[in-house]
């Protein structure tokens, strides 16, 4: 099959993953706003376990961590992306 037959297929495909990997964000980022309105309650119990809150924090930081990964690995399917073919409307010049 000549390359620009596949070229539309491979632009659904890269599209798909890239939907895919922009949809995986919503899951560590509601994870965050719980733990953080989970956190705010915890500070304001009398008396306040600081063990708890120091787990929930803990918590906030691992789901960042893991939102800021798929941030990386979009940014790292773009750039892929745009070093192996020219979008359409491209106007940067040929090195």
């Amino acid at each position: 099959m000549p390359q620009t037959e596949l070229a539309p297929a491979n632009r659904v495909a890269f599209l798909a993953q890239l939907l895919a990997s922009i949809g995986e964000i919503n899951q560590p980022i509601s994870a965050v706003v719980m733990n953080a309105e989970a956190a705010l309650r915890l500070l304001l119990a009398q008396p306040t376990d600081t063990e708890a809150v120091r787990r929930v924090l803990g918590c906030i930081l691992k789901d960042g961590m893991r939102t800021g990964d798929i941030v990386h690995r979009c940014r790292a399917l773009i750039k892929e992306r745009a070093d192996t073919e020219r979008m359409p409307g491209d106007q940067r010049a040929d090195p």
